[in-house]
């Protein structure tokens, strides 16, 4: 199930036993982070635990938004400068049981959570690295509970000397190797995505489009606009302040059209009204002036 405004919408909302607000997002089987947007940053805690995500990406504006519940789900890969620019309140994050292996996920949530206080990473390959811990530690200054034990002061001086030790310049060497490594596995997974769709389209999988035979918004939006296109719609998307807006731009996107254009001038059928008076006969216009 994708996590649309509509789902958000009908989700279910409350107040937790420390007076904050928060959102049930769990067991939807959602794939992907969308759509947050039209919570309109009203929650302090999202719950998106036992659904089917694998990146921690794609977060809109959410200054409020304050712990996520991420349990049960397959994340390996996390865009720290996302959560940074739009989510710089975070202060726990829970991601126990999930698909992390790399110390550039680590690095990766350091780089995104300047604040963050408690974090939980059980269950996670990671945790079975040596050092894994201190590392972990070193990384994340600020934290005082990982994995549900305090962080102790003998422990911040022990990650301190593993930080500055032949060790620890190997570990961040390991790190910077399978940062690239990810970055390449992203790019390999987004090229391989549009070339199916495109082999896979009408016309013998030729890249022609008419507006309005698309088969889906995810098609259009691979195989149907530039890279500085895409990266404009996200931003409508993350934007957007109601399902309203979101629809319509979905709608557009489906229909090949890019939403920051009208689409007469996408060669839509639709056409603004013309000006008053235009498009009367030279009899009617004579009649008015006189």
């Amino acid at each position: 199930m994708r996590l649309s405004a509509t789902v958000i919408q009908s989700a279910e909302q409350r107040t937790d036993p420390l007076g904050r607000r928060e959102i049930d997002l769990r067991s939807l089987a959602v794939p992907a982070i969308e759509h947050l947007a039209v919570t309109r940053d009203q929650f302090d805690v999202v719950d998106l635990s036992n659904n089917h995500l694998s990146r921690l990406e794609n977060f809109p504006k959410l200054e409020r938004l304050e712990t996520l519940y991420l349990g049960g789900n397959g994340i390996s890969y996390v865009d720290g400068r996302n959560l940074r620019r739009n989510c710089p309140g975070l202060r726990e994050v829970i991601l126990t049981g999930n698909g992390v292996k790399g110390w550039n996920v680590i690095g990766e949530l350091g780089l995104g959570c300047p604040k963050l206080e408690y974090l939980s990473l059980s269950g996670n390959p990671v945790t079975r690295r040596q050092h894994y811990r201190l590392y972990t530690i070193h990384k994340l200054p600020t934290l005082k509970v990982l994995d549900f034990q305090k962080v102790k002061q003998s422990e911040r001086e022990r990650a301190q000397r593993l930080a500055s030790s032949a060790a620890g310049a190997a570990m961040e060497a390991d790190a910077k190797l399978e940062a690239r490594a990810a970055a390449e596995a992203s790019v390999a997974v987004s090229t391989n995505d549009g070339a199916h769709v495109a082999a896979n389209g009408e016309n013998g999988g030729a890249n022609t489009f008419e507006p309005g035979e698309g088969k889906s918004a995810e098609e259009s939006f691979a195989t149907q606009f530039t890279a500085e296109e895409k990266a404009q719609i996200r931003e409508m998307v993350a934007n957007a302040a109601s399902a309203e807006e979101i629809d319509r731009i979905e709608g557009m996107v489906k229909r090949g059209i890019f939403p920051g254009k009208s689409e007469a001038t996408n060669g839509g059928s639709v056409h603004p009204p013309p000006p008053e008076g235009e498009g009367d006969s030279g009899d009617a216009k004579r009649q008015r002036t006189e």
